[in-house]
């Protein structure tokens, strides 16, 4: 017709796609650094993102599923390192080397990767429920690949350990973690300290998820070897 206009639609391809999933799921993290979950909207990791709030949607349908795809793969990167680090560390081949090293990886995930607990911790009781079902289990199943490589990777040194062995280690390491950070905390409500003596409740975190692997890492030992 005439006078009519042409309009060209610029369709992203894969690489740029995943590029703006990325920023989207980077702006969700920053803010997470300093907020709690509740505090969160779509509309603020929006404005955090440059992406229009329309946009965010094409990509997450959810609030819960960015912080169900920042928690699976911050789990894939933190065990990508962790392979990184016990291939690099050629002289870890005694079951001792090896508990020092694991003990070492607690040290590590609870200092520097505090984040991806306190998500690991939203999990169950907030993130599946409104999480995307289909996105969630791919997430899972590149995350069960990375813990099997992991695995492998171990067993192959650690001839004590069969790959399943050696990859549900840090199954077992996040279920330490999670379970003492659940019960953390309980001389205060909502971040104020409660006027009740409860010292009792006071949880070192990683001494304590320490002493807790090592006593899991030496029963597995002696069952272990009693088994050869």
């Amino acid at each position: 017709m005439k006078g009519a206009q042409n309009v060209i639609m610029y369709v992203l391809t894969p690489r740029e796609k995943e590029a703006k999933k990325q920023l989207i799921a980077a702006a969700a993290s920053k803010l997470f650094q300093k907020n709690d979950f509740n505090q969160i909207s779509m509309a603020q990791i929006a404005h955090e993102s440059g992406v229009a709030k329309g946009t965010l949607f094409n990509y997450f349908k959810t609030k819960e599923n960015i912080f169900m795809y920042l928690l699976l793969s911050g789990y894939q990167d933190y065990l990508k390192e962790v392979r990184q680090r016990f291939q690099k560390a050629a002289s870890i081949t005694s079951w001792n080397d090896f508990t020092a090293f694991l003990l070492e990886q607690n040290h590590l995930l609870i200092r520097e990767r505090p984040d991806l607990l306190r998500l690991n911790a939203l999990r169950g009781p907030i993130l599946e429920a409104a999480a995307d079902r289909e996105q969630t289990l791919a997430g899972r199943e590149k995350l069960y690949e990375i813990n099997q490589q992991l695995g492998q990777a171990i067993a192959a040194r650690i001839t004590l350990l069969s790959v399943k062995q050696a990859s549900h280690l840090f199954i077992i390491q996040s279920a330490i973690i999670s379970g003492l950070m659940n019960m953390m905390n309980l001389d205060e409500f909502h971040h104020d300290q409660l006027p009740v003596d409860f010292n009792g409740f006071q949880i070192d975190l990683e001494q304590e998820a320490n002493q807790i692997m090592l006593f899991y890492l030496q029963g597995l030992q002696q069952k272990l070897e009693g088994t050869k």
